[in-house]
């Protein structure tokens, strides 16, 4: 019975993979083919859609080639990529609106540098993948990681959600810093669509925050628990709960791009624009600032 049941999950999932791969394509081609959505502000999300695009890819044949080391490494380097983007967007929200004023919010944090932000995350977390799984003693690959990555996921998770609540009550106090003092109306206008726009992202993030934990966190308990009775790799019914975790594990890349088509109107948009050939009419407040121009984009965050 658990062994029926192993192989079950593993066909389960290569299955919600190849869905998860096809959804991110998608989601990456609206992205890139949406000349509103190509602004900084969206950087991250790209970068968490690509991230999700490459985990499925490499995850499809992970169920019969489970002892690839590059692969698991890749695997690895993926998922990391995720977590910090989803920290990262917090942190920058937090610092758009606290740290600094906003005119030099937008000279420091360009697009280039979000960008390569982005391409830090993807060496930094690679290199950890591929270095762990191939070259470094079997001890220090369970302890380090199958304990301390596992037990690091979840502090991660833990220092975002106090991110994400700390950006959360920063608007809610926020205040334009001079505007009413100075009179000028076109600056607190963009005060203010800053901080609907952030708000916006920051909700969105949370659902996708959420749903990356429900998904990931049993992986991460299960390696933990595991660490402390290695024997229980070779129980089946520990490899076939083993193998559940990994098919939840794999299910926050599906939902992720259904999380960009409820959460943004503009990502509708420019699906049915790419692939349905009509245009739907952006709501009248629903405008994105394209602050490192300083033009009004018109979008659905």
């Amino acid at each position: 019975m658990a062994v029926s049941l192993f192989v079950v999950m593993q066909y389960c999932m290569s299955g919600v993979c190849a869905l998860a791969m096809l959804e991110n394509l998608l989601a990456i081609a609206v992205f890139a083919g949406t000349k509103k959505l190509r602004i900084k502000y969206y950087a991250f999300v790209f970068n968490l859609a690509l991230a999700d695009l490459l985990f499925s890819v490499c995850a499809i044949p992970y169920p019969w080639l489970n002892t690839s080391d590059i692969l698991i490494g890749l695997l690895t380097g993926t998922y990391i990529v995720s977590i910090m983007t989803i920290l990262a967007v917090a942190v920058n929200r937090y610092l758009a609106l606290s740290l600094m004023s906003p005119a030099r919010y937008d000279s420091l944090v360009t697009g280039y540098r979000l960008i390569g932000i982005c391409i830090l995350f993807w060496c930094s977390s690679l290199a950890y993948g591929v270095v762990m799984y191939n070259a470094v003693p079997p001890w220090v690959l369970h302890g380090v990681h199958d304990f301390g990555g596992s037990l690091a996921g979840y502090i991660v998770w833990l220092i975002t959600v106090l991110v994400y609540y700390l950006a959360f009550r920063k608007i809610k106090h926020y205040t334009p810093p001079l505007a009413s003092a100075a009179g000028i109306s076109a600056n607190e206008e963009r005060d203010q669509t800053r901080v609907q726009q952030t708000r916006r992202l920051l909700v969105m993030f949370v659902l996708i925050l959420v749903v990356s934990f429900i998904s990931w966190a049993p992986s991460f308990a299960l390696r933990i628990f595991a660490f402390f009775n290695v024997s229980l790799w070779q129980d089946e019914t520990f490899l076939a709960w083993a193998w559940g975790c990994y098919l939840l594990y794999t299910l926050s890349t599906v939902i992720n791009p259904f999380i960009y088509w409820w959460r943004l109107d503009g990502f509708r948009e420019g699906f049915y624009a790419m692939f349905c050939r009509c245009v739907v009419k952006a709501k009248p407040n629903e405008t994105v600032v394209d602050l490192t121009t300083n033009v009004n984009t018109e979008t659905g965050l």
